[in-house]
């Protein structure tokens, strides 16, 4: 694991790169930032934030949202102040959906998108019925160490409990509202401008694997329950929640596996940053900034 906590993984040397918006990766379910190493120059700086109870073997009391809390202290500590984008794989992207709703309105870490790979929208299960769920088994490489599976595999279980329990926030905000650093600026009859609303979300991109994951028989993984469908269950959350979609070779477990897969996931991240970075300046010119 890594000494710091975000970790920079990628910090780019060319000056035109160097006012390019970072993005802030969050750990998936084992808890390292492992993967985020693996992908090629995105042309930003990049940061990868672990989960601290990998190697102190604790677990967070309050769930979700105190790990996203703590997450977003991190960031407040460590990265520079300006506008940045979160996400992250699986896990890492549903906790880049509450540290986002804790950050609407900072003028700080403006939060303006949400880069999410293959994360499913977790209170799926709750609309399935009839369908035979088999749990995936961890796949090791023969030189893992023992110590590291059993800490991925607490991280994973705790995980598990904690998004099970987790009430995912809400969000105000429509079509047809304006926002500025996520928070929805209301107006009365005359035009003039009323107190702030509940929080609008940022864009959302989610990279969508097209493949399901290999099981014995005629059962589906846990994270393909809504595979077929392209916004991975989270219509069911908010409509228009998710802005775009993009499709990535491989299964949910093999997007980070083979050169050519991390080769498909690194052009797709860097487009999703582009977009994002386009539509922040688009708003930024409406508002006259």
């Amino acid at each position: 694991m890594f000494d710091s906590n975000p970790n920079l993984i990628q910090e780019p040397v060319n000056r035109p790169f160097a006012r390019k918006v970072p993005l802030i990766l969050m750990h998936d379910g084992g808890g390292t930032v492992f993967s985020y190493h693996c992908l090629g120059d995105l042309s930003r700086p990049l940061y990868g934030i672990y989960n601290p109870c990998y190697h102190s073997g604790g677990s967070w009391e309050g769930g979700i949202p105190e790990m996203a809390r703590h997450y977003v202290d991190l960031i407040k500590e460590s990265v520079p102040k300006e506008d940045i984008i979160i996400g992250g794989w699986s896990l890492g992207g549903l906790l880049s959906v509450e540290m986002a709703h804790i950050m609407a309105g900072d003028l700080e870490h403006n939060v303006i998108g949400i880069v999410m790979i293959d994360s499913v929208y977790p209170k799926i299960m709750q609309n399935v019925s009839g369908t035979k769920i088999v749990q995936h088994a961890m796949q090791w490489n023969e030189h893992t160490r023992q110590e590291t599976r059993d800490a991925v595999q607490r991280c994973f279980s705790e995980a598990s409990k904690m998004v099970g329990q987790w009430t995912l926030p809400t969000w105000g905000g429509g079509d047809d509202e304006a926002t500025t650093n996520g928070v929805t600026a209301g107006a009365n009859a005359n035009g003039h401008a009323t107190e702030p609303k509940a929080p609008a979300p940022p864009p959302v991109m989610l990279l969508r694997a097209q493949e399901a994951v290999p099981v014995e028989g005629d059962g589906t993984s846990r994270v393909d329950v809504s595979r077929k469908d392209r916004l991975l269950g989270w219509g069911l959350y908010r409509d228009k929640f998710i802005t775009q979609v993009f499709d990535i070779p491989g299964h949910h477990f093999s997007i980070f596996t083979s050169d050519d897969r991390l080769k498909a996931v690194t052009e797709k991240i860097k487009l999703a940053c582009y977009q994002l970075e386009s539509k922040a300046a688009m708003r930024a010119r409406a508002r006259g900034l």
